[in-house]
């Protein structure tokens, strides 16, 4: 495999993703302006209506996934040759 190859299937991620990013924003003011609609925020879940003030739902506690994967101590990384 290249290293373009590579930097090209990277890019190519880059822009689905992005692209993605876009929908579901457009997809989420879109349901704003329609009803009320549940997010996260600063570990906190949160309801807002349009036109009105959030509300707290709940308080989300022990939920930080970057905790786990420290406390688990050594990941070993295996290298797999891929063939097309």
């Amino acid at each position: 495999m290249s290293n373009q190859y590579l930097i090209d299937e990277s890019d190519k991620e880059r822009e689905i993703a992005n692209v993605a990013a876009r929908v579901l924003q457009e997809c989420f003011i879109e349901a704003k302006q329609n009803g009320p609609v549940l997010y996260v925020e600063n570990d906190v879940l949160v309801s807002k209506a349009p036109n009105g003030e959030p509300t707290v739902v709940k308080h989300l506690y022990g939920r930080n996934p970057a905790h786990r994967v420290v406390n688990r101590g050594t990941f070993k990384i295996k290298k797999r040759q891929v063939e097309d």
